[in-house]
Formats: C-alpha cells, sequence, structure tokens
C-alpha cells in the first residue's frame, strides 16, 4: 500500500560474497539523483495524490528494475542488480520486469527468468507475478509483485513449446518482435512492412491458450493490426506513444490504438529515451508522457491506456549516447521509406539535440517516479477513478483476462 514497503534492507546477491562469488562495483544512487518535480499542488491536492496511490493497486506495465553501474553503463555485468531500496520507496504494487531485447538467445531468456528469480527468493520485498492474486496480495502486504516479460521472442526459434517453457519459468508478457524484424514478424523500424508472419501468428494464439499477455510495443503498423486481429485476447502496447503528437515510427496512429482498444488492450505511455515530445513540450519530461496520456484517453478512452515508463536506477539518456556513437551508417540507413511510412525512431538523435542542462527526463526518470503520473493528472482535472485505471486497475484488468484464473 502507497510506500510503507516491508523491505528489510536486503540488496541484490547479498546472501554471496562478492570478493569470490561475483564481481561487485560501485552503483547508481536510487533515491534523490535529482530533483523532485513541482506540479505546483496545493496540499489538498497531494492529499488526494496520496490517497489515490494509497487506496489502488498502482502497476508499471513496462520498466527495467536494474540498478546500473555508476561509471559506465555499458560494461559487461556478471549478474543484474536489482533496485530493492528504490522499489521500497515506491507506490508501485506491480512491475512488468523486461529483463531482454536486441534478439536473446534462449539460454539468455532462461537465465533472466532463472536467475531474478534466485536472487528474489533471499528477499522479503519482491514476489513473482504469476497471478492475479499475487499482485493483489502483493499490495495487501505492502510488498511488489513482479510481472516477468521479455521484449521479443526471437529466442524460441520455431518451437512453439518454447512459449509454454518460458511461461513455465515464470514469464507472462512479452513482445514478439524488437526494432528490427526477426521470423515472428517485421519491427517498428524496417524499411519495409512485411506484418506478421505464419510463425508469428501461430505465436500469437499459442501465448493466449498459455496465458502470456501479448506485447506488441516493438511491431512494425501492420505488424501491430495482424497481431491485434489474430489474438483471442486483448492485447497490451507496452511503451509507446502517439504518431499524432510526436511524428516517428515509435509512436501509433490513431488506427492502430483504436484497434488495441476494440479488443479490450490498453495502450501504456512511455518516457524512455526521450520519445514522447510534444510540440507544446519538446524536452523531455513528465508532462510529455502526461500529454499523450491524456491525448489517449481522448481517443480510445480512459479504460484503454496505461503507464509504461520503460526507466531504471541510471543514466538512461546516455546509454542511447554509447549505442549512437557505435553505430557504423549502412546503406539501409539512407534507403527511402514508403511514403506512408513515419520517419524512423532514432533515440540517439534525439539525445544529441538535447540540451546539456536537461540530462535526464525530468520528472520521470525512474519506475519509483510513476507517482507524477498520479500528480499531473490531478492537477489536470482528472477524476480518482480516471487515474486510478490509468496507474494500475486497467493494467489489473488486462491480467485478470489474459492469465490463468
Amino acid at each position: 500500500m502507497g510506500k510503507n514497503k516491508r523491505w528489510n534492507g536486503y540488496k541484490s546477491w547479498s546472501y554471496l560474497d562478492p570478493t569470490s562469488d561475483f564481481e561487485s562495483y560501485p552503483l547508481e544512487k536510487q533515491l534523490n539523483r535529482f530533483p523532485e518535480y513541482d506540479f505546483g499542488l496545493s496540499k489538498d491536492q497531494e492529499q488526494r495524490v496520496q490517497e489515490i496511490v494509497e487506496k489502488n493497486i498502482v502497476i508499471s506495465l513496462h520498466d527495467h528494475l536494474n540498478v546500473f553501474p555508476l561509471e559506465d553503463i555499458t560494461r559487461p555485468r556478471q549478474r543484474e542488480f536489482k533496485a530493492f531500496e528504490g522499489l521500497a520507496h515506491s507506490c508501485l504494487d506491480a512491475v512488468f520486469e523486461n529483463g531482454l531485447n536486441h534478439y536473446p538467445t534462449s539460454d539468455q531468456a532462461i537465465n533472466f527468468l532463472g536467475m531474478s528469480q534466485a536472487d528474489y527468493a533471499h528477499q522479503d520485498l519482491v514476489i513473482p507475478g504469476l497471478k492475479v492474486d499475487d499482485i493483489i496480495r502483493a499490495r495487501r502486504e505492502n510488498r511488489v509483485a513482479m510481472v516477468f516479460s521479455i521484449e521479443e521472442l526471437s529466442s524460441i526459434g520455431t518451437n512453439l513449446d518454447m512459449v509454454d517453457l518460458y511461461f513455465g519459468l515464470g514469464l507472462r508478457a512479452a513482445g514478439l518482435v524488437y526494432n528490427q524484424s526477426n521470423q515472428l514478424g517485421t519491427g517498428l523500424n524496417e524499411n519495409r512492412d512485411g506484418g506478421l508472419t505464419d510463425l508469428g501468428y501461430d505465436v500469437v494464439k499459442r501465448m493466449n491458450k498459455t496465458g502470456v499477455i501479448v506485447d506488441i510495443a516493438h511491431c512494425s503498423d501492420l505488424s501491430c493490426l495482424e497481431a491485434i486481429e489474430a489474438s483471442d485476447k486483448p492485447v497490451l502496447i507496452s511503451h509507446r506513444g502517439s504518431r499524432e503528437l510526436f511524428n516517428n515510427s515509435r509512436m501509433l496512429p490513431d488506427e492502430i490504438s483504436l484497434a488495441c482498444a476494440q479488443k479490450g488492450g490498453i495502450i501504456a505511455v512511455e518516457a524512455a529515451g526521450f520519445a514522447p515530445r510534444t510540440e507544446e513540450h519538446p524536452e523531455a519530461s513528465v508532462e510529455c508522457t502526461l500529454d499523450h496520456i491524456k491525448y489517449l484517453i481522448d481517443v480510445v478512452g480512459v479504460d484503454h491506456v496505461g503507464v509504461g515508463p520503460d526507466t531504471f536506477w541510471g543514466d538512461h539518456p546516455h546509454s542511447y549516447k554509447e549505442e549512437g556513437e557505435r553505430r557504423i551508417p549502412r546503406p539501409s540507413d539512407t534507403r527511402p521509406r514508403p511514403l506512408s511510412a513515419p520517419p524512423k525512431f532514432d533515440p540517439y538523435e534525439l539525445r544529441i539535440k538535447t540540451p546539456p542542462e536537461h540530462p535526464y527526463n525530468k520528472g520521470l526518470e525512474n519506475p519509483a517516479d510513476i507517482i507524477n503520473i498520479a500528480r499531473g493528472l490531478v492537477r489536470d482535472g482528472y477524476s480518482d477513478n480516471e487515474i486510478a485505471k490509468v496507474i494500475g486497475l486497467n493494467g489489473l484488468r488486462l491480467a485478470r483476462e489474459c492469465w490463468p484464473s
């Protein structure tokens, strides 16, 4: 409930010896990295915010709970370090924790699912979120339910039974593709949109039967529409925004948002990578995410909007800068895209165009900042019920409709 978590001070892998069992290095701070964002709320409005998060389940539909190295976030890491302290000081009751992207192998997927739970088994704040009852219990017991997700499923190869295996190891949501295509479909940054493959169609059906939420956050436009049509269950778009407000391939056209909502799905708005900017708020901040949330509420209705910040504890913008500086220009980067296609999403370009005095996403810099969505919506005149749906109840409903009872 709210911020009164039952954390006992446990830190990742503290049951092991850091001098002999794994490499230890300084990590980013989990609290007070940057000044708090000021929404200009009155005392009564802030009290409303606190009551909303105390009385309702709060769910991030897409985040990364890693604490990154203090000095070099690109260094190889034997183990991921989770932000138990940061979670304990958040209002989160459940997090869709995304551990892998960039085309992992099956060994990496299994390692993420197994090693995460090995760490969680030695503490009492986080519990695996395997059923809806786990999320409800987490809130009741002042814990946090961890919903395991991976950002794309290339690691299954052509074996549909791998969906069942991952489910058995705790997976409860998964993306079909990442930014580039795989054997299941087309990614959002391809020049040509081939949509969903036959195997991708079969995977969607198997995910429906098994109980893994279909996440199309990194799918191309046609892949999104075909996955929504193929799915017998509501689908999740876990971290995007509206193309009407910011025109690039990472954002969604209204056609896809409406199709998702008509099948009962959720569009969760992101923050990371300085992605969902708007004309009114050209520099990345929580205001950009709020602009996209409010726009989508108007387009699809409040029952189909959520929050998926896609953040972690560390310098997220710097990770895009490092990635951009390692890029090798290729002819495909300059091929003309079809007239109907939006510009490619390039977080590196957004990063280097950001003024030096604006080095982070103000007000939505890490997963614990999700409370600022409630603050912004209170300021902007939304009701308690509407805010509760956006910050958690819609996600709970989606889980209830997709997971085994």
